[in-house]
């Protein structure tokens, strides 16, 4: 197997088909190189450095690590992820079954770049690559573990009533009761695909997003170049691919989702809503459609993403939790890059304990918490 470090936009070029397949194969929307490469060009942090590694065995791409370098907390030197921050359920790519002979090649190629982190955020917790890649100079850590709900859509042809039918009554008549709603007010739910629409409907996405935030704390989706990304984005992947589900009432787009798909996974991304229609649950209504639609499509999952926001619990019926951790290169630095992520490590350790205690203590716990925090 021959690694190479591709440093550029056009050494990427060459890759991007069997990239993309890589990622269709694992199920991981977000790591599309339509998707890591446009946010590349529009929203990489300053001075950061494109560094992927891909792995060839021949013609055949083994095994790709979509990452970029650029300086972390107190000039470290660190490996991320592209699409870092705004994207989860991201990790790296291999043919299936390749993944232990890969990873030898893989450290050599980390161990050759040199940082002083690799930051594995918002991978599957089931990743097995801290694990393949750590060793004598690589240790693993791990700081955060978040849920992330998910949807099983019926693979037996059952189809999307099916699916209802397996839902509370209460969840039933209250989509039912929100559809006529829209419906009553001269709206509908649809998808948008035609090219002429994309761009302004994630303009509305985007504002109704920025009305929601505004005066709270601050969101990602706000920043500069996030326009100008998603709308490249959108233009490289296709509407089967990035989708964009919206609730319209009287011509005006009231609620705007965006999802990907990739080899029968529908990941939620993100969207914005006005909370002048909140009486119909515009969120959910798309949310709802965009399941209807991957039934019908055949896909086998929705994954709703990092947190248990309520509306994502009204539809879940599972949970794939999201990690947060890394390696650090046992290097010069090595004590400083330790004592920088100590807290963070420190911190989740202790969760993991409190909630592997009794449930009495845990509850006696988080009381103090709370009380203390008060």
């Amino acid at each position: 197997m021959e690694m190479e470090i591709v440093d550029t936009l056009d050494g990427a070029e060459p890759l991007l088909g069997v990239w993309d397949g890589l990622a269709v194969r694992a199920g991981l929307p977000l790591c599309a190189p339509g998707w890591m490469l446009t946010w590349w060009q529009r929203m990489a942090p300053p001075e950061s450095e494109l560094r992927i590694l891909a792995l060839r065995e021949g013609e055949q791409l083994v095994a790709l690590a979509p990452w970029f370098a650029h300086r972390g907390e107190g000039a470290r030197r660190d490996l991320r992820f592209l699409g870092a921050e705004l994207s989860d359920r991201v990790d790296v790519l291999c043919a299936a079954g390749r993944e232990h002979e890969a990873a030898a090649a893989l450290r050599s190629g980390i161990l050759e770049l040199g940082p002083d982190l690799v930051s594995f955020e918002a991978v599957p917790e089931g990743s097995p690559w801290t694990r393949e890649l750590s060793g004598l100079r690589l240790a693993r850590y791990e700081n955060s573990v978040i849920v992330a709900p998910t949807v099983t859509l019926p693979a037996d042809g059952e189809g999307f009533e099916g699916w209802m039918a397996s839902r509370s009554s209460n969840f039933r008549s209250q989509m039912r009761r929100m559809r006529r709603r829209v419906g009553e007010r001269g709206g509908t739910v649809r998808q948008i695909v035609d090219r002429e629409e994309i761009g302004p409907a994630l303009d509305a996405m985007l504002a109704l997003h920025a009305n929601r935030w505004e005066g709270r704390a601050s969101s990602q989706l706000t920043q500069p170049g996030v326009r100008e990304w998603l709308g490249e984005a959108a233009a490289s992947l296709g509407p089967d691919r990035l989708r964009l589900w919206a609730v319209e009432v009287e011509g005006e787009l009231v609620s705007v989702q965006l999802f990907q798909a990739a080899g029968g996974e529908l990941k939620y991304w993100n969207g914005g809503w006005s909370e002048q229609h909140a009486d119909v649950k515009p969120t959910m209504l798309t949310i709802l459609a965009a399941i209807e639609d991957a039934i019908g499509r055949g896909e086998r999952r929705l994954d709703l993403g990092a947190g248990t926001h309520d509306y994502k619990m009204r539809f879940a019926d599972g949970a794939d939790p999201l990690s947060w951790g890394g390696l650090i290169l046992r290097n010069r630095r090595w004590p400083r890059t330790r004592a920088e992520l100590a807290s963070r490590v420190l911190r989740f350790r202790a969760k993991r304990i409190v909630r592997s205690l009794p449930e009495p203590v845990t509850r006696r716990i988080e009381r103090t918490a709370r009380a203390r925090r008060s």
